[in-house]
């Protein structure tokens, strides 16, 4: 494939050419690939827009398919004109290709700015050629040139190939009094234009055609020539540019041999005779619409209405196959045609929309300076701060936003605009749990959303209230999902925003449940960048209830996706989460490096709301390590308002290590203050999770006659969460040895024991058979696993192959491969010495631990 600028409106058109002698074996794709490539190559009409990254599986899926009979070389030249959807599905497929026997070969010019792939992708600049080397180039090319010339050329030419060999070709090489400062480009422009000035004029004016064509058809050429010249025009007029290789024809197309020259035609014709060439190409293209309707645009001269209504309809067309950024493309030359200043503002506020969902803020702010929207129209300054908002860096501590969002939902709930309004206060408390907004702020933005009118389990009316005062709220909103949780969330968008909204009150039980319908359907239609972000908290929701396998595979794969996506906010939360288990495991060396990787990321984009859940992430691990005084002065931070890392809507979820860190480091004054107030801020009714680690720490710091009831009352609720419930048993088995009452401290610890021993918790395990033995009892070891040698990667492979999942089907839930697939395979076998996948599910069998 090679990108043209005239085709870079043409959305998949390269992608569409490189792929077209596979298209037979189309129909071996899974139903879902299968529907995304056909649609996006207008092969169909699906309601449902295919996502660019399903778009990218197929055409994987489909490379590897043919790949396995007989290896490919897929070529991609000009990379820096392609379409942007198939630079996208390149870019994703490049990434997962080296498994298979087929290579990605893409060239791209100096001063663009696309980038494939990450680091792992092999790049070589192609330097100037040296002296000789530039010498035996010109030499082969052109062996008559006189020394003067030679010299010249060398110089002008400055090592490069394309140069060497066409700047002898035209007068531009023997022309003493070219500026030598002029950029090659333009050289060589005028090099190409002198050639083309000795050419017939029946040529050159094919030549333009060509030139102002964006397809290869040799027949479109020909016919509109035979429009312009009045006369027939046949293939014998384009061999004097054949002769002066200049175009090559081959069977029914034509191409020109270097971008240059098609810039040289363009740049040589005058606009009269390029709108008469668009205005005949329009007129002659039959079977490609939105081609024909692209050339009416060119040959356009002021305000046509009825050409603009075309045009949204291509825009609308664009968005059904997938190719958003077209879709804006074209809404902006909509709006360059429209007959009024309201349908130009409209139109340029649509394509405004679409940028901010694709998170491109210079191109939002471009089109919204030229929308001149009235200030007066209060739903068109709704919509107009949704989208700047959408386009700013998420968990962002700026509470000053908060108003500035809640006056806007205002102003759309009194245009009638409820979904606008509701997404408005929706972010705003998200921010409110972002920042360190005050309680009547975050009150203020409860009872807007209460103004909305919306059904009582509403998810947004639900988040909403749940992120503007999570601790106020909890009890009400854990009601209502409990609720909705036995009913079922109605979409996967639903499905999305109660999982994080569970999170966010602590009622990581239910979190679980939604957020595994919401990835499930989001993975399976291709929304990776919405699964990188559902991943991460799902992840989080898995590692409170004890499944620790399960949250450190969903954490890497948000990891990948949030790479693959440019969403490093993410990538930085998926690794907290990696910290987090592995500091509760004890491998400290690797939980302070995912610590560390973590904070590089955030400080270099700006967050500070994730400081809080890294910090957690390290004074975990400084508990596991034994190291109380450094996990206290890590934990205190979220409880200092002069620490970047201090947030109160983040502070409960590190309660009961700080208070665990407080009392063991001889701080017992400051956890008092810190479960008094989270106390006194979730009555009159805390959710569980709240409950387990208020009454924990109050059993901690409580005196010899208080603390038994504490934490009898605290293990009621803690059963669903297995390390808390694991450590409030570990700390109440060890209150009552010390009590001397050994007999009654071995049940407790006991469980505590085989809990930490379930989830892999080294530290804690070894901690509790430390008291154990204390009290009288001896201990056997923990039993190592073959499955925990895995990677996280491997071993959710490893799961999918013992449900009797095939390679192709793994690699299609996993956006991988199937050789990538089938390499994991071999080193899962490897690694745990099976044979064969019947092995796996014993191998998986072993072990109490929850493992998917």
């Amino acid at each position: 494939m090679t990108g043209i600028l005239a085709e870079v409106h043409l959305p998949f058109a390269a992608l569409e050419l490189a792929l077209r002698p596979l298209m037979k074996q189309i129909g071996r794709l899974p139903p879902r690939q299968q529907a995304a490539l056909e649609s996006a190559f207008g092969l169909r009409d699906d309601a449902t827009p295919p996502d660019l990254f399903l778009v990218g599986l197929a055409t994987l899926s489909l490379l590897a398919e043919s790949a396995a009979r007989k290896p490919i070389l897929l070529v991609a030249d000009d990379v820096q004109w392609l379409d942007q959807e198939t630079y996208e599905v390149l870019a994703f497929v490049a990434r997962r290709v080296r498994s298979d026997p087929i290579v990605l070969m893409a060239a791209i010019r100096d001063g663009f700015d696309r980038i494939f792939g990450g680091a792992e992708i092999e790049r070589l600049r192609l330097s100037r050629l040296g002296n000789d080397d530039a010498e035996r180039v010109l030499a082969e090319n052109a062996p008559d040139l006189l020394p003067e010339r030679r010299g010249r050329i060398l110089e002008q030419a400055a090592g490069n190939p394309l140069a060497l060999v066409e700047l002898p070709r035209g007068a531009a090489g023997s022309d003493a009094g070219e500026a030598p400062w002029l950029p090659l480009t333009e050289r060589l422009e005028r090099a190409f234009s002198a050639r083309l000035s000795e050419l017939p004029e029946t040529t050159r004016l094919l030549l333009m055609i060509a030139a102002e064509n964006d397809g290869t058809a040799l027949r479109e050429v020909l016919r509109a020539g035979e429009i312009i010249l009045g006369a027939a025009a046949g293939l014998e007029l384009l061999t004097p540019a054949v002769a002066a290789r200049l175009i090559e024809i081959d069977g029914t197309e034509l191409r020109f041999r270097h971008p240059l020259v098609r810039s040289a035609l363009h740049q040589a014709a005058d606009p009269a005779m390029r709108h008469r060439v668009h205005s005949t190409l329009a007129a002659i293209i039959e079977d490609h619409l939105d081609r024909r309707l692209w050339h009416r645009a060119a040959a356009a001269i002021g305000p046509d209405e009825a050409l603009a209504v075309e045009h949204d309809r291509m825009a609308a067309r664009a968005l059904r196959r997938g190719a958003a950024a077209m879709a804006i493309e074209v809404l902006e030359v909509a709006a360059r045609l429209s007959g009024t200043a309201k349908g130009r503002s409209g139109r340029l506020l649509r394509a405004a929309e679409l940028a901010a969902e694709l998170v491109r803020p210079k191109l939002l702010e471009r089109l919204l300076r030229q929308a001149d929207v009235d200030e007066a129209d209060e739903l068109a300054a709704a919509h107009i701060g949704w989208c700047r908002e959408i386009c700013r860096q998420p968990m962002v501590d700026d509470p000053a936003r908060i108003s500035v969002l809640g006056e806007l939902a205002e102003k759309a709930r009194h245009a009638g605009a409820r979904d606008l309004a509701s997404n408005l206060l929706w972010r705003a408390a998200q921010r409110c749990w972002w920042s360190n907004a005050g309680e009547e702020i975050r009150a203020d933005v409860a009872s807007m959303a209460a103004r909305l009118g919306l059904s009582d389990d509403n998810p947004r009316l639900i988040a909403i209230l749940a992120y503007a005062q999570p601790l106020r709220n909890g009890a009400g909103v854990h009601a209502k999902l409990r609720a909705l949780s036995e009913s079922g969330a109605s979409d996967s968008d639903a499905a999305r925003i109660l999982g994080s909204t569970a999170n966010v009150i602590g009622a990581f039980d239910l979190g679980v449940t939604f957020l595994k319908a919401s990835s499930a359907a989001l993975r399976d239609h291709g929304r990776l960048s919405d699964l990188a972000r559902v991943l991460l908290n799902q992840a989080w929701a898995e590692m409170e209830v004890g499944h620790w396998n399960a949250a450190m595979r969903d954490a890497e794969e948000s990891v990948r996706f949030a790479e693959e996506t440019e969403a490093p906010l993410w990538a930085a939360g998926a690794t907290i989460v990696k910290a987090q288990v592995a500091g509760m495991q004890g491998a400290l060396e690797q939980a302070y490096a995912y610590a560390a990787e973590a904070e590089r990321i955030l400080v270099a984009i700006g967050a500070r709301f994730p400081l809080a859940m890294l910090q957690i992430a390290r004074g975990k691990a400084a508990l596991s390590a034994g190291r109380h005084g450094e996990a206290y002065e890590q934990l205190r931070r979220l409880f200092a308002p002069s620490d970047p890392a201090f947030n109160v809507g983040f502070q409960f979820f590190g309660l009961a290590e700080f208070v665990e860190a407080a009392v063991l480091s001889g701080n017992p004054d400051a956890a008092h203050r810190v479960v008094g107030e989270i106390e006194r801020l979730s009555a009159p009714m805390p959710v569980p999770w709240v409950e387990t680690e208020v009454l924990y720490g109050k059993a901690l710091l409580a005196g010899p006659e208080e603390a038994e009831p504490l934490f009898q009352r605290g293990l009621g609720p803690a059963a669903q969460w297995p390390f808390l419930r694991g450590r409030v048993l570990l700390a109440y088995g060890g209150w009552l040895r010390r009590q001397r009452r050994s007999a009654h401290a071995r049940a407790p610890l006991r469980e505590a024991r085989d809990i930490f021993d379930a989830l892999g918790a080294s530290p804690w395990s070894d901690r509790a058979r430390e008291e154990l033995r204390a009290s009288g009892e001896a201990s056997r070891r923990r039993t190592e696993y073959a499955w925990e040698a895995l990677t996280p990667q491997e071993l959710h492979i490893a799961q999918l192959a013992s449900e009797g999942l095939s390679n192709k089907e793994i690699g299609g839930r996993l956006y991988l491969s199937h050789r990538t697939v089938g390499y994991h395979l071999h080193r899962i076998f490897s690694k745990t010495g099976i044979t064969s996948r019947s092995g796996l599910r014993p191998l998986l069998a072993e072990g109490a631990q929850p493992l998917g």
